[in-house]
């Protein structure tokens, strides 16, 4: 079976659910957006480590990412046309 299901504005809440045997603990990953729709994933703790390593990627890819096109602007703000280098005298 697929699903997918898209939430806009959503909220998302984590709870750790601990059971008698540890074994049988988890994860609860909570999405609601406002108007009261709900998706609930229950994590292994390996599934929610392995979501974390995730996360600590993606965010970091998109911090060299941004990183790179602020360079690319601050070059492009300091671009002057009126620098003499394209001043023609005719």
């Amino acid at each position: 079976m697929k699903a997918r299901y898209e939430l806009d504005k959503m909220q998302i809440t984590l709870s750790n659910v601990t059971l008698r045997h540890f074994a049988d603990s988890y994860v609860l990953l909570k999405a609601a957006d406002e108007n009261k729709n709900e998706v609930t994933i229950k994590l292994s703790h390996d599934q929610a480590d392995f979501l974390e390593a995730e996360f600590r990627e993606l965010n970091r890819r998109r911090r060299t990412y941004s990183e790179v096109y602020r360079e690319i602007d601050e070059e492009e703000d300091s671009y002057n046309l009126f620098s003499p280098e394209f001043l023609t005298e005719e």
